[in-house]
């Protein structure tokens, strides 16, 4: 029998695959969604970060949901390392053209294709590159021209860069000053206080129907201390003490399943 048929799931609660539409809102999510439309909005080169399994890409899945189809173009990039030749081949093929293997002529190309587009009221780009603390130097140095084609312009299009908090120290260094200036909006995910935590928790197993409570508030209490409120940290916690419940036949988790599984946890990373 499956985990969730024990349950009387319709199916396993706490997974990565969360569609947009059975998402919970806190706070900050809305607050971090809010500045993401106001950046595209008005063209900005944006900067959104927060700390690994926070839900940085949930919430830009959530936030692409929600652009208008007919009005926005959005292209997500997501590679480490990532150069000028690698960006504008992307966007090209993305526009269904054929990159130029001169990074000289991609560039050009890229150029000439984003201001035909805004002549002729195409769709708006909204471009968005996940990782971004992982951008090359040189990728981090030509932002400048991708945001402005022509001297002191109006950029054609919004830049969001998304990734850890390493992100936002490393474009604050000396040698990025004039990206930095250029940044219109940015804003930090922290993690969820434990009124949210119960929340996103009691969230998740509503949309699986479950029909009565199944972690115990002091339960609960332990997940959000050990996780911090980091979200990807919950669900591995929730996971592995539903296994470990079920495997001992008990309907409801406890303190001592919560502490079974941390007790676990430090053993694999060798912590005990």
């Amino acid at each position: 029998m499956r985990l969730e048929e024990r349950w009387g799931w319709v199916s396993m609660p706490f997974r990565r695959e969360t569609e947009p539409t059975g998402w919970v809102e806190t706070a900050k999510q809305k607050e971090a969604l809010a500045r993401l439309h106001v950046m595209v909005d008005r063209g900005y080169l944006g900067v959104l970060t927060g700390e690994i399994g926070s839900g940085k890409t949930t919430l830009i899945r959530r936030f692409v949901h929600e652009l208008n189809p007919l009005t926005y173009h959005p292209i997500y990039l997501s590679m480490s390392g990532l150069k000028p030749k690698d960006f504008y081949g992307e966007i090209l093929r993305h526009l269904g053209e054929e990159a130029p293997f001169s990074s000289v002529k991609a560039k050009r190309l890229f150029q000439e294709r984003v201001e035909q587009r805004s002549s002729q009221g195409e769709k708006q780009l909204v471009v968005i590159v996940d990782e971004a603390q992982d951008l090359s130097d040189m990728m981090i140095l030509e932002l400048r021209f991708v945001m402005n084609h022509q001297m002191d312009a109006k950029s054609l299009f919004p830049l969001i860069l998304v990734g850890q908090p390493e992100l936002r120290k490393r474009i604050r260094l000396r040698k990025y000053e004039a990206i930095w200036q250029r940044i219109g909006l940015s804003y930090h995910i922290g993690g969820l206080t434990e009124e949210e935590s119960i929340v996103y928790i009691r969230h998740q197993m509503k949309q699986v129907g479950a029909g009565m409570p199944v972690f115990s508030d002091s339960a609960v209490h332990l997940i959000h201390g050990a996780s911090q409120g980091i979200p990807r940290i919950i669900n591995q916690i929730c996971t592995q003490a539903i296994y470990d419940a079920a495997l001992n036949g008990h309907e409801v988790i406890e303190d001592k399943h919560i502490h079974r599984v941390l007790i676990d946890q430090q053993l694999q990373r060798g912590a005990v």
